[in-house]
Formats: structure tokens, sequence, C-alpha cells
């Protein structure tokens, strides 16, 4: 993320087009294997669960419900990296370990998770019914069916934890992307000499680098707020009759709720449940993200001036 030109909206939001489209294309299926490890009432292996689906359900089921992601994973990149660049130049941040880099990240939490809330639930919904009622036969199939159902509100389950967890993830995300990629660059041959050519060398290897070890250490510091949000967008909606009314009295955990039963029932490690496939999903994803956003950048902003 360079200081070197002025900033560029349309560049920006093209560079997170791209991140966004690449990101999601690459993690969807470690992200469903990590859904599906989240949301059962025991622990379960990667393997174990990867090779069930694979088994049980076909190759294919990597990719139920993928559609909502993409989209709005697409909408959400473009979004928050053009909304980051934008506040840390105006609040004056510094290339490498600047705590506003940080803070800049955070801004974007509440406008992104309005988009990934409702992606979220979407997925989650889809994923768990493949392996339950299997009721959907698609994406618009899901969100019609659970507009019409339950209102639009149902969209918005577990928003408050998500709005956190997104405010957590960003500043982590970008704070030690900018940082990791200036230590980097740092203890190359170029000793820190930020020429055209010595940075497009120097990107081959430290973006992604730099980029992946981010998004892994950041999605393992809010990954217990995901894990808790995944647990209140996964619970079995309330069954309902033919008028549209709650069969029976059913109680909607909140996160209070399925904190204290992820602590009776798993202990501690039940806020990492799904951690590992997280952390090999976030550094793939991450490093590809930011690849593909630096890249889109430089081709982009030689075109778009």
């Amino acid at each position: 993320m360079s200081e070197s030109k002025p900033l560029n909206l349309k560049v920006e939001a093209l560079g997170g087009l791209s991140a966004g489209i690449v990101g999601t294309v690459i993690g969807y299926p470690l992200d469903l294997v990590k859904t599906r490890m989240q949301t059962t009432s025991h622990g379960v292996g990667i393997y174990r669960v990867g090779r069930t689906i694979l088994k049980e359900e076909g190759i294919l089921a990597l990719y139920k419900g993928m559609t909502p992601p993409l989209i709005s994973l697409a909408i959400l990149n473009t979004a928050t990296f053009t909304s980051y660049n934008y506040i840390r130049t105006q609040i004056g941040a510094e290339r490498g370990w600047d705590l506003r880099n940080g803070a800049a990240g955070m801004v974007g939490a509440p406008m992104g998770s309005l988009i990934s809330t409702v992606e979220h639930m979407l997925k989650t919904q889809m994923q768990l019914d493949n392996i339950t009622d299997k009721r959907y036969t698609g994406s618009l199939h899901c969100i019609r069916t659970l507009v019409k159902e339950r209102g639009w509100k149902i969209l918005y389950t577990g928003h408050a934890v998500n709005t956190v967890r997104e405010g957590v993830f960003l500043g982590t995300y970008f704070y030690t992307y900018e940082g990791l990629k200036l230590f980097l660059n740092n203890n190359m041959a170029t000793r820190g000499r930020y020429t055209k050519e010595s940075n497009m060398a120097s990107a081959a290897w430290t973006v992604p680098v730099a980029g992946g070890i981010s998004g892994a250490w950041a999605w393992f510091i809010s990954f217990p707020l995901d894990c808790i949000k995944a647990g209140i967008q996964g619970q079995r909606l309330p069954e309902l009759n033919v008028n549209g009314d709650v069969i029976g009295a059913t109680k909607k955990l909140g996160a209070m709720d399925v904190l204290r039963e992820l602590l009776e029932t798993k202990g501690w490690r039940g806020l990492y449940s799904g951690v590992t496939p997280s952390i090999m999903r976030a550094f793939i994803v991450s490093g590809s993200r930011f690849s593909a956003y630096e890249l889109a950048v430089n081709l982009f902003g030689e075109y778009l001036r």
C-alpha cells in the first residue's frame, strides 16, 4: 500500500474488488470445514470433517452457498480497502508499526458488518442445511425463504457480535500487514530503498508473506468472537406452522448463552473450535488477497491516473 502516488479511489476500489473475488474462491472450502467444526456439539478434527463432506456430499458440496460470500466479499473488500486507505491518508498514518493503521482499519467495521453479517448468516444456514433438511435449492432460494418466513431481521442474527469481531479483525489485520511488510522489505538487499523497481521485486514474496501472516494472526485474535457468532447463527431455527407462527416454546440463544454452552460442553478450547482450517485458510486467502490487491493497484494505477 504505497504512499508514493496520490490516492486514487477508483484504483483502490478495483484493488479491493480483485482481493475479494480471489480470496473467496480460494478459501471457501476451508471456511465450510471451519463452520462444520464450530457448529458440532463435539470435537471433530479437520481431516475427519473434510473427508466426511467429500464422501457423503461430494466435491461440489465444498462450494455450496458460495454465491452470497462471493458477492458480499467482493463488495466488502472494495469498501474496506478503499475506506482504510482513505482514512489512513486523512489521519497521516505512517508506513510500518503505526497504531493509526489499526485505527483506520477498525473504522470500517460498522459498515463492513452490515454486509458480512448477512453473508455469514446465509452461508451458515446453507452449509448446515446440506447436512440436515436440505430444503434450500440455492442462495437466492435461501434468502427468499428466510425473509418470507421470518422477516428481514433474521438476516442480521448475531450482528452485534459480528460488528465487534470485524473491528478486532480489521484493526489487527491492517496494523500487522503494514508493520510486517516494512519489516520484511527492510531486511532485503534493498535495505528499505523504496524505488519503483525495488518495490516490484520485493512484492513477489513480501506481500503474500506479510498478508498471509497478518490474516492468520488477525483470525487467531478474533476467533473466539467468530465462534460465538457461528453458534448464534448456526442454531436451529424454530419450526413454523402453516400460518407462520412458531411451534412450541423455543429459546433463542444470545452471545452469553452461546459462550456458556461452549464452555460447558467443550471448555475453553471450544472458543477455538475450527481454528486450524481457519488459520490455514486465512494465511492462504490473505496472502492471495493482498497480492491481488497490490497487483491490481499497480496495473490499474498505470491506466487510471
